[in-house]
């Protein structure tokens, strides 16, 4: 297995392409990051000269294929208005060819380590990764990238955030297995139960000592339940006592409107 580390810092540099929609002077880009289809993403650029903060968006779906980044599409668009880049990602899920471990991990990590290569103005020392539910799993993973061992998949990161928001996310692979959150999701993404592969939910697992975490949760979650979000010792937390599992990805809703807020975003242009 090749070290995810090496081939994301080794990404050819993005070749230039022709955009595929402009709205105002909101350009948006759709951009490959491997040779797969779904490693690709959608990069949004407001209008204006840059250096941009970066703002990436990791869908949901229990890392199982038949989700896509659609699921973050207003998000982006609402987050793009507010005067920030946005990198909304594929990748390969369990049930596409290379996906589940370890591909589903190294994905993002290319993914996210490709903005160093984007002929953009992006300001890289000012990354936030927001991904929903296990998308949220894979925005921690992503930000606790430093603390892998080397040879890990997505050790030793390009692009390192400095905020991470978890929105109803699964935060702890081993509970999750435990209660076969999502019939046994976790098990499908790892190829096991945390006796049989312990060494893959070592890496999988995040750690979160490093980039600040924001948690965002409804308590009328009927798919990842709420406790999964009290499970990161010093986060900040936006709940709402009538949210739902999808609320969290409605850009008119209370819980991404106090994210924005919490996150320093602009009102929308």
């Amino acid at each position: 297995m090749p070290d995810a580390g090496a081939s994301t810092s080794a990404a050819p540099r993005a070749r230039k392409e022709s955009d595929l929609n402009a709205v105002g002077h909101e350009r948006l880009r759709r951009i490959s990051y491997g040779p797969d289809r779904l490693q690709a993403g959608d990069l949004r650029v407001p209008p204006g000269d840059g250096p941009f903060r970066v703002v990436v968006l990791i869908h949901g779906g229990f890392w199982r294929s038949g989700f896509d980044s659609s699921l973050m599409t207003l998000l982006a668009e609402d987050a793009t208005e507010r005067g920030v880049v946005t990198w909304n990602i594929d990748y390969r899920s369990v049930g596409d060819s290379g996906g589940g471990y370890p591909g589903t991990l190294e994905d993002v990590a290319r993914a996210i380590d490709h903005l160093a290569h984007l002929d953009e103005p992006l300001a890289l020392d000012d990354v936030i990764v927001i991904g929903h539910s296990a998308g949220g799993h894979l925005a921690l993973w992503a930000g606790s990238r430093d603390r892998l061992s080397p040879g890990d998949p997505g050790a030793s990161p390009t692009v390192t955030p400095h905020t991470v928001v978890a929105q109803a996310a699964v935060v702890d692979l081993r509970l999750a297995a435990e209660v076969n959150l999502g019939s046994g999701a976790v098990q499908a993404l790892l190829g096991g139960e945390p006796d049989e592969v312990s060494e893959r939910y070592r890496v999988a697992q995040p750690v979160f000592d490093g980039p600040r975490i924001i948690v965002v949760h409804g308590r009328y979650d009927q798919t990842v339940p709420i406790s999964q979000s009290a499970l990161i010792p010093g986060a900040t937390g936006i709940f709402s006592d009538t949210g739902t599992h999808f609320d969290v990805l409605d850009p008119g809703h209370e819980l991404w409107l106090r994210t924005v807020a919490e996150l320093g975003l602009s009102s929308p242009n």
